[in-house]
């Protein structure tokens, strides 16, 4: 949970801090612009979950965040994202962007995720952010490590927003890794080091995806390939 100190500030003031600058970016054509891409996004999801591993495809995705509670005003400020086809990661339809967070970043996330305050003080706002990642993603079933972080965090920066509720469904790797390593930690660490994944500069959005793409591959090995996708969760 949040500190004490953290809980009292967001209360007293940067929720409303957050609120004031929110209300003032919903008036711009990019916040149109998100709300028409979550629409576009949720239609291209019917009926995927029914498809099979070898038919469908995913976008292996990651956040880079200020913090972990989007309720107490933490902010996704990076998004990595990569597909996967014919159970092949497609190196080539990568995904990246920075996001411009309305608060300040505290000196240990920028040295942690390498953006500097100047680097994200250029960058794009959030419904910019989300339009690009979520028509990239068009089409495809979402996968995170772990999603009940990403995907959770990912809804709540949208509500918070005041756009259209987020309602999707997913796969989440975590639990995959769960099922197939009972007992263990599973983690993304620790599944690059036992599966002999080649490690990339951790807590860069777009690193942790590939990885996160490569590790996925590994876990669904074991599964029929005409196995229905909603037959994983």
């Amino acid at each position: 949970m949040p500190d004490d100190i953290k809980i009292i500030k967001y209360f007293l003031w940067d929720h409303y801090f957050l609120k004031y600058h929110i209300k003032k970016m919903t008036q711009l054509p990019s916040f149109s612009t998100a709300r028409q891409s979550i629409e576009e996004f949720l239609s291209s999801q019917q009926g995927l979950m029914k498809q099979s591993l070898s038919s469908c495809t995913f976008t292996i995705f990651d956040l880079e965040t200020t913090g972990f509670f989007p309720t107490m005003g933490d902010e996704i400020i990076s998004i990595g994202a990569i597909k996967v086809k014919d159970l092949q990661i497609q190196y080539n339809e990568a995904f990246y962007t920075i996001v411009k967070p309305i608060g300040r970043i505290p000196k240990g996330i920028q040295e942690l995720t390498g953006l500097p305050e100047e680097i994200l003080n250029k960058a794009e706002p959030f419904p910019v952010g989300l339009s690009k990642f979520l028509d990239f993603s068009k089409g495809s079933i979402l996968v995170a490590h772990p999603a009940s972080f990403d995907i959770e965090f990912l809804k709540s920066t949208i509500k918070l927003w005041s756009l259209p509720h987020f309602s999707v469904e997913y796969l989440d790797s975590h639990l995959l890794a769960n099922e197939k390593f009972q007992g263990m930690r599973n983690y993304l660490d620790e599944l690059v080091e036992r599966l002999g994944i080649p490690e990339r500069e951790r807590h860069h959005a777009l690193n942790d995806a590939i990885m996160t793409a490569e590790v996925f591959i590994k876990l669904i090995e074991k599964f029929d390939p005409s196995k229905m996708i909603s037959e994983l969760q």
